[in-house]
């Protein structure tokens, strides 16, 4: 039984009057004069208890008696908006999976099993709906009644146009996190989409990044957020390139999330837990449909704390590297590299210090040194202007140390390990042919970790074919080599 439930339970073969005991007196017993049925109540206290029941020939019965509230409960049906055109299965059954996770309400000490989901045969297209039965389980781990069933989660790919930030909110400033408060706050409009780059990591004690989408309007709001977010992980890098990667896996193909907010309700795009020394990331592009405008707000909060409570409060200081603010970035990050065989290598250099995106507020102190949070996108020319037929390639060359990075090139995803020595890493080969001319298109961001700025360049000139084993001697993380005794 639940607390404060009441539940009959019906006697056969007992001759009255029938006498009721209870070992813990947990709940209250009622007994029908007949001696067909036991009514019981129980109080709000939980736990075990043995009803005893004696009849008047002295026959008797024992019902053990447990008094817990339900592990959770799991929502029967939900509708979920997506976009994306079109939208790739498998991100789809993440998303689903997602949101039901997010709907299904366990206790605390609770363990909530979201059961696999089958992706569709194919990508669903705009203006299409399907419908997934996800097994959700909620173990009481003894604690609660276990409770068991599923949800009928309805997808509409709502039909909507892409869209391209005009500013970036930059969030790295404190990196690392050693008090709960407010990191970065920011208006978003549905003038404005915005784009979210936040990265932290926690310095000590454990920590929640949470990341916060609120609105004061009366009138209906609904926002397309394209989330790409990784983490917790001590390394780093990989949590900067997992974010990275994601990114560009969704944003050609805009695939989001539509989120409906309500008035003074926040809701909460991510709570991620982090012990010492974790890091997180993300990438967000966000943008107003309907109503608004809406605060986005990145909180650091400890295990426990409401993060709602933590909105108002004011921005904690920061470190003094000043990487946060808010850039515009609507005509930031188009870049031409054009190579002619015979000729010199072309080369660009991105996430230098100058240029750099500009502050919308030139007053202010913070700066995007590295071009975190901005995707770069490379229009390449090859031409081969010879009689011969000759092998041009693309590559990476990291300037500033260790560096991950992911390439979009013609829509193929292109991934370059961790790579330290400042020398050229192949991204992809093209043999042209003589009197050709070939056009590439290539997407890359910054990866959160790495060391910027690194060269995008072309050349006939054959370049290391791939990363080296990250602890080789020209890896990312050389092992120390032990020291030679001497000769004698």
């Amino acid at each position: 039984m639940n607390p404060a439930q009441q539940q009959s339970v019906t006697v056969s073969g007992a001759t009255p009057p029938l006498q009721a005991t209870l070992d813990q007196r947990l709940v209250n017993v009622t007994v029908d004069p007949g001696g067909k049925s036991v009514t019981l109540t129980a109080t709000q206290a939980t736990g075990n208890d043995v009803l005893h029941l004696v009849d008047a020939s002295g026959a008797r019965a024992d019902l053990p008696i447990r008094v817990a509230f339900n592990a959770g409960t799991v929502v029967p049906q939900t509708t979920l908006q997506i976009t994306g055109n079109p939208v790739d299965p498998t991100w789809l059954t993440q998303r689903v999976t997602g949101w039901v996770a997010r709907l299904t309400q366990a206790l605390p000490g609770a363990q909530t099993t979201i059961g696999s989901v089958t992706p569709p045969a194919a990508p669903l297209l705009p203006g299409q709906s399907a419908q997934f039965v996800v097994p959700v389980q909620i173990n009481g781990n003894g604690q609660y009644f276990d409770q068991s069933g599923s949800t009928t989660v309805t997808v509409q790919n709502v039909a909507v146009d892409p869209f391209s930030p005009a500013l970036l909110f930059y969030d790295d400033d404190p990196e690392h996190l050693t008090q709960d408060g407010v990191l970065f706050r920011g208006t978003a409009s549905a003038a404005q989409p915005v784009r979210l780059y936040y990265y932290h990591d926690d310095a000590q004690d454990p920590r929640r990044i949470v990341v916060a989408l609120s609105s004061d309007s009366q009138d209906p709001t609904s926002v397309q957020v394209i989330n790409a977010a990784a983490g917790p992980n001590m390394d780093v890098m990989h949590v900067g390139h997992t974010s990275t990667l994601d990114f560009l896996s969704s944003k050609p193909r805009d695939e989001g999330v539509v989120v409906d907010l309500p008035q003074d309700q926040p809701f909460l795009l991510a709570d991620v837990p982090m012990t010492a020394r974790q890091g997180v990331a993300g990438t967000v592009d966000l943008r107003v449909l309907t109503g608004g405008p809406i605060v986005v707000t990145v909180l650091a909060a400890s295990p426990g704390v409401d993060p709602r409570t933590l909105l108002s409060g004011p921005q904690l200081p920061d470190d003094g590297h000043h990487r946060t603010g808010v850039f515009q970035i609507g005509n930031f990050g188009q870049d031409n590299l054009s190579f002619t065989v015979g000729g010199a290598d072309a080369t660009v250099v991105l996430g230098d210090a100058d240029p750099t995106p500009p502050s919308a507020n030139p007053n202010a102190a913070g700066h995007d040194y590295g071009d975190y949070g901005i995707l770069h996108t490379i229009n390449v020319t090859l031409a081969n202007p010879t009689d011969a037929q000759t092998t041009a390639y693309l590559y990476f060359k990291p300037l500033a140390g260790p560096a991950r990075s992911s390439f979009l090139v013609d829509g193929n995803l292109v991934q370059l390990g961790c790579v330290r020595v400042s020398t050229p890493y192949q991204i992809a080969t093209y043999s042209l042919m003589p009197r050709q001319t070939y056009h590439v298109f290539v997407q890359t961001m910054t990866d959160g970790g790495s060391f910027y700025p690194a060269e995008i360049g072309a050349t006939t000139t054959t370049p290391q074919p791939a990363a080296p084993q990250i602890n080789a001697p020209d890896g990312c993380f050389p092992k120390p080599q032990a020291a030679q005794a001497p000769s004698e």
